[in-house]
């Protein structure tokens, strides 16, 4: 990696991650290359994640998934928590 993504390496919670004593370790293979950070600090998250949730909603609908307009509220109470904690502009 290189550039912009050298600031952070995403994982999935339950690949290979375990805490102990403290120390949490994983397998090096377990990265997602595709994964990607965004802070809801960041002052442009709440609108990204809102209209990110509005996508997979208006899907949801429109196929009748329960599951996906649970992911849908997921990223809907994202937005709401970045829009009360947005303050700053990204940074690398």
């Amino acid at each position: 990696m290189n550039g912009a993504n050298d600031k952070y390496y995403v994982f999935k919670r339950s690949d290979n991650i375990a805490v102990t004593d403290g120390y949490v370790t994983f397998a090096t293979d377990a990265e997602l290359p595709d994964g990607v950070v965004i802070r809801r600090q960041d002052l442009f998250a709440a609108p990204c994640l809102a209209t990110y949730a509005n996508m997979i909603a208006l899907v949801a609908k429109r196929v009748e998934d329960p599951e996906l307009l649970a992911i849908a509220d997921y990223f809907e109470d994202q937005a709401r928590l970045a829009a009360e904690e947005g303050h700053k502009y990204p940074d690398r």
